[in-house]
């Protein structure tokens, strides 16, 4: 069945879900790209862009393993739809306001809305989904539209400032335009996604227990090993990723429109590298195509430290981003894939609350090396990490993968 097929035999759900996505991406598109310059044009320094991400990624992380139980408690809709809208109020609050300190509860709220999204997301979509077969295939089409609209939603943050330039700064239009965006998300998913009626979706009504208690109860050794493996990669996300904007107006020297093209590009290579995802597990198997993704990814961002012309660096940047988001995408459906359907709101809130501590990390070491003017340091850092994570995946996170490949095999 070819892939048009596929995606026209996927549950109703799903594809709201997808299509809904689009606005999701356009929001965070808009304001991924204008904050930080937003920032910089109220005199806050790289170093403090830093810092306020890395609270942002720890609060996420503190909220990420109470999210998991509120999920299950509650229903994953619930909490996923509020979660969006403290998102959306996130970022009303960087718009109204003109100070540092005015941006910590900004970035607090909406990082308790982004715990709360990414904590019931996957696995409220694979809900829908309902086999292992469109699971794989429903996720990679949420990260293709949202890559896609999110590379829209960055052309449009090099536009909108010059056209709505009034305000504290001429990016403070552009941050209330992707919060109307959010909000709008909320709403069509509030009014169109179902709760399912099962135990995980309508809120099962669970014995009261102890934060210990349940802990202890979804706590085993495969979770312990993917987790870990996830905080890895919430390093090597936040490495680059929070500041890529930034990293490519510093290195090459080029105005805000021109870095707004190059993101708008980055947006449709990672939508086409989300959508072969699926077909490269399919053609090399989940194994050799992790081995594969790991030795481009490494040497791409090794390559990236050094210097070299501008357009070369771009293309350099693209190609690598493209890679990169392919792997995570192999990297966040397969680990979740790999854990039961009554551990994976546990696993949801778990690997978001290691994720988070790695990306804070992360966060706070680029915004340092960043504001010394190393611009392309992350990369090499970023290959480093890759590096470890990859001696970690081939000791420890291989031999669960290939335990679920035989179990599926023989038809477990």
């Amino acid at each position: 069945m070819g892939l048009f097929d596929q995606i026209k035999f996927l549950p109703r759900e799903v594809k709201i879900f997808v299509a809904t996505e689009a606005f999701l991406g356009i929001g965070m598109g808009i304001l991924g790209f204008v904050l930080n310059f937003h920032f910089l044009a109220l005199n806050i320094s790289p170093e403090e862009i830093g810092a306020l991400n890395s609270i942002g990624t720890f609060v996420m992380g503190l909220f990420s393993l109470p999210a998991g139980f509120m999920a299950r408690h509650f229903g994953r809709k619930k909490v996923f739809i509020t979660g969006i809208v403290l998102i959306g109020l996130g970022y009303l609050m960087f718009g109204i306001g003109t100070t540092l300190y005015a941006f910590y509860p900004a970035q607090i709220i909406q990082f308790i809305g982004v715990s709360l999204l990414v904590s019931t997301e996957i696995q409220l979509l694979f809900s829908y989904a309902g086999t292992s077969e469109a699971e794989t295939l429903s996720y990679s089409l949420l990260f293709a539209v949202f890559t896609l609209f999110s590379g829209i939603g960055t052309l449009m943050g090099g536009f909108i400032p010059q056209f709505l330039k009034y305000g504290t700064t001429k990016y403070q239009w552009s941050i209330y335009i992707s919060a109307l965006s959010i909000f709008l998300v909320a709403i069509l998913r509030g009014l169109f996604l179902p709760c399912l009626n099962n135990n995980f979706d309508s809120g099962e009504k669970i014995e009261r227990k102890s934060l210990v208690e349940s802990f202890k109860e979804h706590l085993n050794s495969k979770i312990i090993i993917l987790t870990l493996y996830l905080f890895l990669m919430g390093m090597v996300f936040s490495v680059v990723i929070p500041f890529q904007n930034v990293i490519i107006k510093f290195t090459t020297g080029w105005h805000d429109e021109a870095v707004s093209y190059v993101l708008t590009a980055n947006g449709i290579i990672l939508f086409f590298a989300s959508i072969i995802m699926p077909w490269l597990i399919n053609e090399l198997g989940v194994i050799r195509s992790y081995y594969y993704v790991y030795a481009i990814n490494i040497g791409l961002a090794f390559i990236l430290y050094f210097k070299m012309l501008p357009i070369a660096f771009v293309l350099i940047f693209l190609l690598r981003s493209g890679s990169f988001t392919l792997f995570l995408n192999m990297v966040d459906s397969q680990t979740m894939s790999a854990v039961e359907e009554d551990k994976r709101d546990f696993f949801g809130g778990a690997r978001t609350f290691l994720r988070s501590i790695g990306g804070a990390i992360g966060s706070f070491i680029a915004g340092y090396v960043i504001q010394r003017g190393k611009s392309t340091l992350p990369f090499l850092i970023t290959s480093l990490v890759l590096l470890s994570s990859f001696v970690y995946f081939e000791f420890l996170v291989k031999p669960i993968f290939i335990k679920e490949l035989e179990k599926k095999e023989e038809g477990v």
